[in-house]
């Protein structure tokens, strides 16, 4: 494997670090596969054992891998690709890709409808909705920060009731069935609590994605707002 071994080249370490990342972005390693051991590494980059072992603390820091003790160095990134197929919640999509979900934040609150809100709840402005914050993660890396307002202004107010599948707590507790959304896709950079929550820095690519949920009645039920980190989420669009 080449590397710039050049007096201005940037360190060995940092090289090996990238060009592992590359390959696991590439999918040449997928998540749960164990990458060349340490000594392999050595022999590929001709570099040494120290060498490689502050390329894989790289790694580890941004995610990429962890060390397993017995087992050895194994891929946690994954970049989650999601098919637009059906309508299901951000907790059973990532069950689909075997992913458990953490939730680090989680509060909702009482507010006021701004004009957009209002808009797409088909409520009136200032009207009272429900504001849902939550942090979503995995492996202890935040994966989306999200705002839900919801239209039904009875729910309990306790947020550790939302640590889960808001649809299935929907169901099971007040039988709403969520049977269509209108999903918007774009670019957009993560600015302000957005990047504080998300723990990445200001400017960093986000993939925004807002929502507006029926119920089984065609009412709306939801409007929500998520920022995914660029590099962790993708969307699959089959036509």
């Amino acid at each position: 494997m080449e590397l710039d071994r050049g007096k201005a080249a940037i360190p060995l370490y940092l090289q090996i670090a990238g060009q592992i990342a590359q390959a696991i972005e590439k999918g040449e390693y997928t998540q749960g596969q164990i990458i060349p051991s340490e000594k392999q590494l050595e022999e590929m980059y001709s570099v040494s054992r120290m060498t490689v072992r502050l390329a894989i603390g790289e790694l580890v820091n941004k995610g990429y891998v962890e060390r397993m003790r017995g087992i050895g160095t194994v891929v946690t990134y994954g970049k989650i690709e999601e098919k637009l197929k059906r309508v299901i919640s951000f907790s059973d999509e990532m069950k689909l890709h075997g992913i458990i979900m953490q939730t680090s934040f989680c509060e909702i609150k009482p507010v006021q409808a701004s004009e957009t809100v209002a808009k797409n709840l088909n409520v009136d402005v200032k009207s009272t909705v429900l504001e849902l914050t939550r942090v979503r993660c995995a492996n202890n890396k935040p994966l989306v920060y999200s705002t839900t307002y919801l239209k039904k202004t009875d729910l309990p107010l306790d947020a550790d009731l939302y640590k889960d599948s808001l649809y299935k707590f929907l169901q099971n507790e007040y039988n709403i069935n969520i049977t269509r959304a209108g999903d918007i896709l774009e670019a957009s950079l993560a600015e302000g609590v957005i990047a504080k929550r998300l723990e990445v820095a200001q400017g960093f690519p986000t993939f925004k994605r807002t929502r507006v949920a029926y119920d089984q009645y065609d009412n709306e039920v939801e409007y929500t707002i998520c920022y995914y980190p660029g590099d962790k989420y993708r969307y699959f669009v089959n036509l």
